[in-house]
């Protein structure tokens, strides 16, 4: 199965890793701008809101993923987790997750696609989910339902979820398809159930 780098990818993403034991991230691709590659969609007290890690791309538009830098000129770290803890702070589960979220999101990493798998190694260890991470060697052109880069790249899922708790549930309906952070902060343990059985 071949996947797109993602920065805390959205749940129909973890829904689709959860169904193989071996994935292949593309670094090869063309990275594409406003995309979940370097970007992530949480809820907070307004409603989903978008958290993007900057970047720098060497070779302008033609750069592939694997050379997708992070650039640190901003506070970016500082604003994601002030953003993460206001919004969860009330979850159930924010007390057991925070501060090793945090400590992801402060780990020093320049290269985007890196940054990420260190990421997606830890949440798949939450999620008590065994799934080997390789890497393409080539750029794959998309062309079946191996490929999952085009079908998890969209900016608003067409996914029917079933609804859990979420921390502004007296205020909102329920909100689909965001961060797994949404789903591990109010879900925790059972996050692993919903992915599979979805």
């Amino acid at each position: 199965m071949l996947y797109s780098t993602n920065y805390f990818g959205s749940i129909p993403y973890f829904q689709s890793l959860a169904k193989h034991k071996e994935i292949v991230i593309d670094i090869h691709e063309i990275y594409k701008k406003q995309s979940w590659r370097n970007r992530t969609k949480i809820l907070e007290s307004n409603g989903p809101m978008y958290l993007s890690v900057p970047v720098s791309r060497p070779k302008g538009n033609e750069t592939p993923v694997g050379d997708v830098l992070i650039t640190y000129d901003t506070n970016w770290r500082k604003d994601h987790w002030n953003a993460l803890e206001s919004s969860y702070h009330h979850a159930p589960y924010f007390f057991y997750y925070g501060e090793m979220i945090k400590d992801l999101i402060y780990m020093e990493e320049s290269i985007l696609y890196r940054f990420n798998t260190r990421i997606l190694e830890q949440l798949l260890k939450w999620l008590d989910l065994d799934i080997a991470i390789s890497y393409s060697s080539e750029y794959v052109p998309p062309k079946d339902d191996l490929d999952k880069r085009i079908a998890l790249d969209k900016k608003e899922f067409d996914i029917t979820q079933s609804p859990y708790i979420q921390v502004f549930s007296d205020k909102f309906e329920f909100y689909p398809n965001l961060s797994i952070l949404d789903l591990l902060m109010n879900e925790g343990p059972l996050a692993r159930n919903y992915l599979i059985k979805e």
